[in-house]
């Protein structure tokens, strides 16, 4: 398959979730007149298949970025500028990913790639905080990857997302105050 051909099924099935509509291989076939079996040739799980390739497509992006660094020497702060933009870039995508109710599963198992850049100080983090007996160090990075993804979701599924610079100081926020503090403090 040719690029353009999959950016037309890619951009197709953007348009189709945008509009609240069901997402389904004949939609898109319809729509961009590809063939049903020209799309599932190419995306063998269909809709997920699609929706799964433009979340990489972004993770990937991101991780080109992040991955420059040693886990250890990232901020929350570096984060925010690593992440965001890139997020901000492919908002239309993002958007529609994060906010709709297409058949994709966020949070997913931890890649061998992240997990190796990822490992050392996670596995520092159990034993710094007495985890061992609650946590392996790649569920506290399932744990940290989750809410990040609540924390993106709660920006990019608004119908009109903020700019990430404005959207920078409340992802810092959301990300570094306990939910104890944010959901539970003085209400006794």
């Amino acid at each position: 398959m040719t690029k353009d051909t999959k950016e037309i099924i890619i951009r197709t099935l953007l348009n189709i979730a945008s509009e609240s509509q069901k997402v389904t291989i004949e939609e898109i076939s319809k729509r961009s007149h590809i063939t049903r079996t020209t799309i599932k040739n190419n995306f063998k799980s269909g809709v997920p298949g699609i929706v799964e390739y433009i979340y990489l497509n972004i993770v990937d992006e991101v991780n080109e970025r992040l991955l420059q660094y040693n886990c250890e020497d990232v901020t929350i702060e570096l984060l925010a500028d690593l992440l965001l933009p890139v997020l901000w870039q492919h908002k239309e995508e993002a958007h529609i990913i994060f906010g709709s109710q297409l058949p994709f599963r966020l949070i997913g198992p931890i890649s061998d790639r992240t997990w190796k850049w990822a490992e050392k100080h996670f596995n520092s983090l159990i034993k710094k905080h007495g985890l061992a007996n609650y946590f392996t160090a790649q569920e506290l990075l399932r744990y940290f990857n989750a809410q990040l993804i609540t924390v993106l979701t709660l920006w990019l599924e608004a119908d009109i997302p903020i700019a990430y610079e404005k959207f920078r100081p409340k992802f810092i926020f959301f990300m570094s105050t306990p939910i104890n503090e944010l959901i539970f403090k003085g209400t006794k």
